[in-house]
């Protein structure tokens, strides 16, 4: 009995010793095995088209323009087109959506519809054809959006077009206050025009 009793213990301790060494062991090994916290990425940033305006034809909607001594390399898609510098106008390089409502306006004046035959006969003069108007006045449109257009009204010509240059250079010698819109804005315009008149104010009808 005399000897049993000191081998117990020194089992004992024996069993004791692994499983304190065992937990620390487990316990060291989910603290460094916890999960990696990752930070995502910042999405990348949508390119906004850039526009060619062309001598002699409409806007050209791109993804990317290069500038060389020839020319301008401009891409769409997977096509990649070279265009001689004599062809371009001008690059217009993307705006700020806060920006693009008032990239070209005149400072506000004195102006009423009744003064619509001004510019309508400037532009049948000048085009042989009636001023492409899309609102007079106010519209069921422009009623629901809140704006106040009883005093403006809305050319349907894109502002960089032949016809719109010369429309626009007209109101600016005519002291006709303008603005130009070169695509849709939610709750102001559906798409590129000149308005004629000043701003439309706000929370027409409300």
């Amino acid at each position: 009995m005399r000897l049993r009793t000191p081998l117990y213990c020194l089992i004992f301790f024996a069993i004791s010793f692994s499983c304190a060494h065992a937990q620390t062991s487990s316990e060291t090994k989910k603290a460094g095995d916890a999960p990696e916290i990752k930070t995502a990425k910042p999405a990348e940033e949508e390119r906004l088209p850039v526009t060619i305006v062309l001598a002699g034809s409409g806007p050209l909607l791109v993804d990317e323009v290069s500038e060389t001594p020839d020319g301008y390399w401009y891409k769409r898609g997977n096509m990649t087109t070279f265009l001689d510098r004599a062809r371009v106008v001008r690059i217009e390089h993307p705006k700020p959506p806060s920006e693009s409502e008032s990239s070209d306006a005149s400072p506000a004046g004195k102006w009423s519809l009744a003064e619509a035959n001004k510019v309508k006969d400037f532009f049948l003069s000048k085009f042989n054809r009636p001023l492409p108007l899309s609102a007079f006045g106010q519209s069921d449109l422009h009623t629901r959006w809140g704006l106040d257009h009883r005093n403006g009204m809305d050319v349907n010509l894109h502002p960089d077009s032949a016809e719109g240059r010369a429309l626009v250079e007209f109101l600016r010698a005519e002291a006709i206050p303008y603005l130009v819109f070169r695509g849709p804005i939610p709750g102001v315009a559906t798409g590129p025009h000149i308005h004629v008149g000043n701003r439309s104010p706000r929370n027409y009808g409300r």
